[in-house]
């Protein structure tokens, strides 16, 4: 089993002890009694967080995060005793169709419908991610709230609203348009590959970076010289997000030509 003093002796968040606390309990558990255990949703800066420091451990347990979808931004840790194969249906999460009449509302934001759930009592670490679709809401949540959360949530706002229940095959997340693109760049520093891919001077790109609105892989990134690589995911906050593709070659002044995808 993991030895959780030696790793929350090197942690000095009050609350990130507890939560990493919280979450080797699980993977003890998983490994004491063989049995797949999960934690709650966490944001993609905790399960980074947690994933780098479960890398450096011997574990042979089978680790796997979860969301709901691929590219979902709060994810459930799943540990699976070593002789089985993480399984995405085993996990406990499923969907909350939240739906309301707009010619009788303003439409609706994400805020709004998150306020409305946590409002009902129910802890932010229930609850995934929240897709806005038009006149409805699809919620991602833990299955031991979902029920309560249909039978209780009548409003959000002062607006009425109806409730389903889903399962997670009976939604297709809709994957983002992207735009593929070559930029010419000085090198793959991480304020020249956003100069590059927004169109904006250096130094405004220094401005965002000192501002904290930058973020590589959804970590934010507080070093303009960081070099990036294939398979980042890029955002700027109020401009966009991109991914890193690769790079496609030289010019003959020797400036880099990448192959980015800009989110749409």
């Amino acid at each position: 089993m993991v030895n959780k003093q030696n790793i929350l002796n090197n942690i000095q968040n009050k609350e990130d002890k507890i939560l990493f606390s919280k979450i080797i309990d699980q993977l003890n558990f998983c490994v004491k009694n063989y049995e797949n255990t999960f934690t709650d949703f966490l944001p993609i800066l905790k399960y980074l967080e947690i994933n780098s420091i479960l890398s450096k451990q011997y574990i042979e347990q089978n680790i796997h995060f979860f969301g709901g979808f691929e590219d979902a931004e709060r994810v459930v840790v799943g540990f699976f005793p070593e002789y089985t194969e993480p399984d995405e249906k085993s996990f406990p999460i499923n969907l909350l169709e939240i739906t309301y009449n707009e010619k009788y509302s303003r439409e609706l934001t994400h805020r709004d419908f998150l306020g409305a759930i946590l409002g009902l009592g129910i802890e932010r670490t229930k609850v995934g991610d929240i897709i806005i679709e038009n006149n409805r809401a699809i919620c991602f949540l833990k299955n031991e709230i979902i029920d309560y959360i249909n039978i209780n949530l009548d409003k959000v706002g002062n607006t009425k609203v109806k409730t389903k229940v889903l399962e997670l095959k009976e939604y297709n997340i809709k994957t983002p348009k992207m735009e593929e693109k070559n930029i010419i760049i000085s090198s793959l520093r991480l304020d020249a590959v956003l100069s590059g891919a927004f169109n904006i001077a250096r130094g405004r790109v220094s401005d965002y970076i000192k501002g904290e609105k930058a973020f590589v892989n959804f970590v934010i990134e507080a070093t303009g010289s960081k070099n990036v690589k294939t398979g980042d995911i890029i955002t700027l906050r109020g401009l966009g997000r991109i991914k890193i593709l690769g790079v496609v070659g030289k010019t003959k002044k020797d400036r880099v030509v990448l192959n980015i995808a800009k989110y749409i």
